[in-house]
């Protein structure tokens, strides 16, 4: 070969990055083309015989592959060509894929004498070729182990793929038991046929299904529920395969629904009964209450009386209420209890009480056993019904013929009075709070008495009023209320507790109570 075609050889072999090699068989020299000695990083003099020493130049894992295709070449029955894939250690310690490729020359009996071929570099090949593999091992790992449905069909709604879901859902091992069947195999005839019409529509119009719910109808067994995604089925140019779709089954969702939908009704049948019974309740309740304090006057001994009230619950059952009771023609009493919490609970507890308080009449004239008496009749309920609950409560006795008012508090705020342009709360009966009803059995209670004289307006309420708090979680407190009344000392005693809600109103949030609210209040005046 002149030089010329040498060099254009050269060429060749660079650009596609192929070497070539020449060898006899069984001598340890062979011919490496420059090209082929670059690739395997040697030079001439040092390059040693891949073809012959293969166990120390190849990878462990092609070795035997290589040596038996030498061998089959090599054989005098066999073809003429080798043909492997091997991985080579470079000097550098790098491996690098090799395509080996050989034509055996041989005499005239058969006999193998010399093998002339090329190595190819295919080393950015063979990376991007397990690359690939890899990619769509993972793929496939990922499609065979996601807990919903995968599959591909053809044209005529064939399985051409399938995970093992689906696979399992349908009776069989393995995907590929699905491949060339149809829905028609597994499903009863109108579900399969609905299912291929909606195939065929989604091909024509290359619109997808997306979150269809759908009834599934088998052969032999229960109905199921699957939501179902479908999409037409397109290789890289466009052209359509098929379809393809992504199914969860649902049937144990669309089950508990129903349950759901049905244990709803229940509810909403049971609670409007309950709204029913809880409206009467709170109506009989209502009704229970005193009549309109408006109006209501008491005159003896040269001075006169007048009450207000304002009740203001915060739910259909509440547990504030209040009692006047006329012990005598001179002589009233007034309870304001308010129940802890409010609801169902607390308006029991308020129906107790008012049994307790008839029970307890007899001693209305005395604040202390008056209480006392009630507080040991509620702890005696409480206790046998494991219950804890406990409500606060005033109770006063306003005598016009000696001129006082008495006044004893169970854990409840002592009340409000204003006189000669001056306003203050009172103090407890024993500059303490006596206990609360309901806590402690044979709790003893002290009595309070203040002069009339002492009194132009007297205002009770509950801790509703001056607990309720802002955006800030502040509450009004009795400070703020002991302000506003003497502020509103001028108005009528109905006005005036308007007012006072009005401001505990525009404090709050939202201009709403969370707690029960009683207001009970009266004026003293002169009865001439």
């Amino acid at each position: 070969m002149d030089d010329e075609s040498q060099d254009r050889l050269e060429l060749a072999l660079q650009a596609s990055n192929e070497g070539v090699w020449d060898w006899y068989v069984g001598e340890e020299d062979i011919y490496y083309s420059a090209r082929l000695l670059r690739l395997l990083g040697y030079d001439e003099s040092s390059a040693p015989n891949v073809i012959a020493r293969s166990a120390e130049y190849l990878h462990d894992e092609d070795i035997e592959d290589f040596q038996n295709s030498l061998r089959d070449a090599l054989s005098p029955d066999a073809a003429d060509n080798l043909a492997a894939d091997c991985r080579y250690r470079h000097p550098d310690g790098q491996w690098h894929w090799f395509r080996i490729r050989g034509v055996v020359v041989r005499d005239e009996e058969g006999k193998a004498l010399r093998v002339v071929g090329s190595f190819i570099d295919i080393s950015r090949r063979k990376m991007a070729e397990i690359s690939l593999e890899e990619e769509r091992y993972r793929l496939r790992e990922l499609i065979d182990n996601v807990p919903v449905n995968v599959y591909y069909k053809d044209k005529e709604s064939k399985f051409v793929m399938a995970n093992t879901s689906i696979a399992k859902r349908f009776g069989e091992e393995t995907g590929e038991d699905l491949v060339g069947k149809t829905d028609h195999d597994f499903f009863g005839k109108a579900h399969a046929d609905t299912a291929r019409a909606d195939e065929i529509n989604i091909m024509e119009t290359r619109k997808p299904q997306i979150n269809v719910i759908q009834r599934e109808n088998w052969e032999g067994k229960d109905d199921t529920w699957v939501e179902i995604t479908k999409l037409p089925w397109l290789d890289r140019h466009g052209n359509l395969l098929g379809t393809f779709g992504v199914t969860s089954d649902i049937s144990n969702l669309v089950r508990t629904q129903r349950l759901l939908t049905n244990a709803a009704e229940q509810l909403r049948q049971r609670n409007i009964a309950f709204e029913e019974e809880l409206q009467l309740a709170r109506e009989i309740q209502q009704a229970l209450l005193p009549q309109s304090v408006e109006g209501l006057i008491l005159r003896a001994h040269d001075r006169e009386v007048s009450f207000a009230c304002r009740y203001t619950p915060a739910s259909e059952m509440a547990g504030d209420f209040y009692e006047v009771m006329p012990i005598s023609q001179d002589c009233i009493g007034i309870l304001v209890c308010d129940v802890m919490g409010h609801g169902v609970r607390a308006s029991l507890i308020v129906s107790m009480l008012r049994g307790l308080i008839e029970k307890e009449r007899d001693s209305a004239t005395s604040p202390e056993w008056f209480l006392y008496g009630i507080n040991d009749g509620l702890v005696s309920i409480l206790e046998r019904a494991d219950v804890t609950l406990f409500a606060t409560a005033i109770y006063c006795v306003v005598d016009l013929k000696k001129g006082t008012l008495s006044y004893s508090c169970a854990g409840h705020p002592a009340p409000i009075v204003t006189r000669l342009n001056k306003t203050r709360q009172l103090a407890h009966s024993d500059g303490k709070k006596n206990p609360a009803l309901g806590l402690m059995p044979k709790s003893t209670y002290t009595t309070r008495s203040i002069s009339l004289d002492d009194i132009d307006r007297m205002v009770i309420f509950t801790d509703g009023l001056h607990e309720v708090e802002n955006n800030d979680s502040q509450q009004l407190g009795i400070d703020k209320i002991i302000e506003k009344i003497h502020e509103t000392s001028p108005q009528k005693i109905d006005k005036s507790l308007d007012s006072l809600i009005d401001y505990a109103r525009k404090h709050s949030v939202g201009g709403d109570f969370n707690d029960d609210v009683c207001l009970f209040a009266m004026d003293v005046g002169s009865g001439l």
